[in-house]
């Protein structure tokens, strides 16, 4: 039974600004714990005058840090939260924001709790093996009330004094284990709480608390995340909810589902996917699959068909069923299944019996076509070996064909080089948000150098140290836009673990890895000699609005590994559910909407 240490904080009774909902908010947050199975809850509650900084920063650091491996720390704080500007280099939208404890507010107090200390206290504790959840249900400045609501948010007052830029935590190449945040709203969005059922509450704390009753305690993050946020979004659209972890991971249990990164929920607009012209949809049409089981009175797979196009979203309408009131309050894992993506083209050669066994398999993936525009890809058979070729990552060892299963991984050899190239050019023809970014590199340890052709060169040391580079993410227009950095490493690899997904102000770069250096080296089995070198790309992705970044990862390709991709925790949409009748991909594109690219081509060499 895994223990969840949890530390529940409502602040109602403020010095001034009182709220009237946030010690309810913590109490229904400790009773659904209470009647969760299979969890050992270990609670400790702060609220009102109890909740001082130094209550709150000691129940973190010996309650919620008495958690070990395989453990859960789970911090829920309602109350007031507060924002300034700031010159803090690691923080992209230049404002800094806070929690405002109850002696916060009297004047010469003690000094509330900044994100980036709460921040490194809960990453402390989750690199030790624990889950470690927070949910914060305040915003970060006042703001304006709506059909009688009450922001959770008071200005930030003089006495309130913060230091300067934090340096580096560290300089491990890896990352490191990171909290899991559900926050109420964007940073500089307000967040409110209303009369709701009869009694005052937050409308984070309640939407979520319904998403979790309403999904049942298998639910991943993405999908409470999903349903919550859209009951918000239809009470109020003052507030736009956020998630920051791992969106197909269990909640409060952290461990992998395996769940499509692609969810379909139904919102005021109708159905929608949280898959857009950003993750390379190219036009209405698409079909998407839904994965959760069907009624009985079901005639096969059920499918939504894709009629508009955004950046990060698609509107669908249903193909052939009724969904029902159940259907309509869930949120549904879903896979691309016709259209979704251009298909790449296999062409495979030598003798017909390994043929007709390469192409059969082809066949089944809607990711792959015998033939059209797609990207080209060759597969040489003989000798009972298939030899795949034409991507442009580092060329793909030979596999062995000797049966219809060794034709599916060859299949799935060629499905994940053309899911890879579809990230790798991503693109938007309207270059209008293109134009305001760039991405800079900026060399730490080792030489750099630009090539005539674009390139940037990052050298080994003498001493055969890997070079470390300083990533900055640029924002050169006059507002905000959301951003997330995807590594695309040339053994067909795609991670946004370097800059998973934030708002970007002007004026105040994004940093790459919190500012810790971010480490080049050549991929595990190639020998650090002299002339050996890869070859990989940083590519930035834009929109004015977040996008699920699920989608943007994808492992490494491994002869051992392509059965179980779908399993870890960077799945990617692999192995798809074919298409209910063969289809040629065409047609002119959709209005692809507002979001952009930019590219810096990294070489990573031994001299």
């Amino acid at each position: 039974m895994r223990t969840v240490y949890a530390l529940f904080v409502g602040i109602d009774t403020y010095p001034d600004s009182p709220l009237r909902g946030c010690v309810n908010d913590v109490a229904a947050a400790e009773d659904w714990l209470r009647r969760q199975p299979g969890l050992q809850p270990d609670v400790l509650r702060l609220r009102n005058a109890e909740a001082t900084r130094d209550a709150l920063v000691t129940g973190i650091d010996r309650h919620l840090g008495s958690a070990g491996p395989g453990d859960t720390a789970l911090l829920w704080y309602s109350g007031h939260g507060s924002e300034r500007r700031t010159e803090d280099p690691l923080a992209s939208t230049g404002h800094t924001q806070a929690l405002v404890c109850h002696d916060s507010l009297t004047e010469g107090g003690q000094p509330l709790l900044q994100d980036t200390d709460l921040g490194d206290m809960l990453d402390g504790i989750a690199r030790r093996g624990v889950h470690v959840v927070a949910v914060l249900d305040c915003c970060h400045s006042g703001g304006a009330t709506r059909r009688g609501a009450t922001a959770r948010g008071v200005e930030w007052r003089p006495w309130w004094h913060t230091p300067g830029a934090r340096g580096l935590r560290g300089t491990a190449p890896e990352a490191a284990p990171e909290h899991v945040l559900l926050a109420a709203c964007r940073p500089h969005e307000s967040a409110y709480e209303e009369v709701i059922g009869g009694e005052s509450r937050g409308w984070w704390s309640h939407s979520l608390l319904h998403a979790l009753d309403r999904l049942g305690p298998r639910s991943t993050y993405g999908r409470v995340h999903a349903l919550a946020e859209e009951r918000v979004r239809d009470s109020t659209h003052l507030q736009r909810p956020e998630l920051r972890g791992p969106a197909t991971r269990r909640f409060l249990h952290g461990e992998e589902t395996g769940d499509s990164p692609y969810l379909l929920r139904h919102t005021a607009r109708g159905w929608e996917v949280n898959c857009g012209a950003a993750h390379g949809l190219r036009s209405p049409g698409a079909e998407f699959t839904l994965l959760t089981p069907s009624g009985p009175d079901a005639r096969g797979p059920r499918v939504v068909a894709v009629h508009e196009v955004g950046p990060e979203t698609s509107l669908a309408r249903t193909v052939g069923w009724q969904p029902s009131t159940e259907d309509v309050e869930a949120v549904h894992p879903v896979t691309p299944s016709a259209l979704a993506f251009p298909p790449a083209a296999v062409t495979v050669t030598g003798r017909p019996g390994d043929v007709r066994l390469v192409e059969d398999a082809v066949g089944a993936s809607p990711m792959l076509a015998a033939g059209g525009p797609g990207l080209p890809l060759l597969v040489e058979t003989g000798g009972g070996w298939a030899r795949v070729s034409g991507g442009a990552g580092h060329p793909v060892a030979p596999l062995p064909l000797r049966s219809p299963a060794d034709a599916a991984r060859v299949a799935d050899c060629c499905a994940h080089i053309a899911r890879w190239h579809h990230l790798l050019d991503l693109a938007n023809p309207d270059a209008s948000l293109s134009s305001l970014i760039r991405v800079s590199v900026e060399p730490l340890v080792g030489d750099l150098r630009h090539t005539g052709e674009g390139e940037i060169v990052c050298s080994y040391t003498p001493d055969g140290r890997e070079p470390q580079v300083r990533v900055r993410i640029h924002n050169l227009g006059e507002g905000e836009l959301w951003c997330v950095l995807l590594y695309l490493a040339d053994n067909y690899e795609c991670s946004p673990a370097l800059f998973e997904g934030d708002f970007v102000a002007p004026g105040h770069p994004g940093v790459a890895r919190r500012g810790e250096p971010v480490w080049l080296r050549l991929p595990p089995g190639r020998p650090v000699s002299p002339g050996a070198h890869t070859r990989d790309v940083l590519k930035l992705v834009v929109a004015q609005n977040e996008l699920n970044t699920e989608p943007f990862r994808l492992p490494a390709w491994s002869v051992d590994g392509w059965r179980h991709h779908r399993g870890t925790d960077i799945a990617g949409p692999l192995r798809l559910t074919p298409p209910r009748s063969t289809r040629l991909p065409g047609g002119p594109a959709d209005r692809v909407g507002l979001w952009g690219t930019a590219s810096v081509v990294i070489r990573t060499e031994v001299p």
